[in-house]
């Protein structure tokens, strides 16, 4: 799923599918956070940003596994 050019409801339902628990709220904040550079497979920016909510490890890898730029 493209963080980049999916919609908020798209990577909700892929955040869901990935075992995210609230799914919603994570994919406004990844919304929130475009765009993401193409050249960064790891999403590092939106790693960096998901931070500062304190999600917690495992949560911010689940988040990324779902989602490219």
């Amino acid at each position: 799923m493209s963080a980049n050019s999916a919609s908020e409801g798209d990577i909700a339902t892929a955040l869901k599918a990935s075992g995210v628990s609230s799914p919603k709220r994570w994919a406004a904040e990844v919304v929130e956070y475009r765009p993401y550079p193409n050249d960064d497979p790891d999403l590092a920016k939106l790693r960096q940003n998901l931070a500062k909510y304190n999600p917690g490890q495992q949560t911010v890898d689940k988040i990324v596994s779902a989602l490219h730029p």
